[in-house]
């Protein structure tokens, strides 16, 4: 017995049209940025007024939130992030978030969270603008081999 569904197949082969899948959720849209929410997660910058390098993180916090975190360890005088490392061990300046933070790439706290920092580290560090306080030791392999998009190659 056919069903409904049957004769579909059958009116295809005879008329022209071809059929193709198209994926929704596609590589660009993975490595774009159209995150407009104004307290955003994800891979941020910590630009230093001073040398102009930049220390790498990630949040599953609004990256505003980590920011004051920093800036706090640095007024507390205590060397426990990297960026207060560096901001207090050279008499480095930092500034307000307008001027210091950016949203590198906007992501949820997951595994792939993880993936977008090593890049991103491994990005600033062959750029040369990582602080020497923040070691780029993921050295993989397919960052190498990897086209990095025009817009994520922007860091400065």
């Amino acid at each position: 017995m056919k069903s409904e569904s049957d004769p579909l197949p059958a009116v295809l082969l005879v008329c022209p049209l071809k059929i193709a899948f198209q994926p929704t959720n596609t590589i660009y849209q993975q490595l774009s940025n159209k995150n407009k929410d104004p307290n955003p997660t994800g891979i941020y910058q910590l630009k230093c007024n001073t040398c102009s390098h930049a220390y790498v993180g990630q949040s599953g916090r609004p990256i505003t939130i980590r920011q004051r975190e920093h800036l706090r360890y640095i007024r507390n005088n205590s060397s426990t992030s990297a960026y207060a490392t560096h901001i207090l061990d050279n008499r480095h300046e930092f500034g307000p978030a307008e001027e210091t933070l950016k949203l590198l790439k906007p992501c949820s706290k997951d595994s792939r969270m993880d993936c977008w920092e090593s890049l991103f580290i491994h990005l600033h560090h062959r750029h040369n603008i990582l602080i020497d306080e923040q070691q780029a030791n993921d050295n993989n392999p397919l960052f190498e081999l990897a086209s990095i998009p025009h817009d994520l190659t922007q860091l400065a």
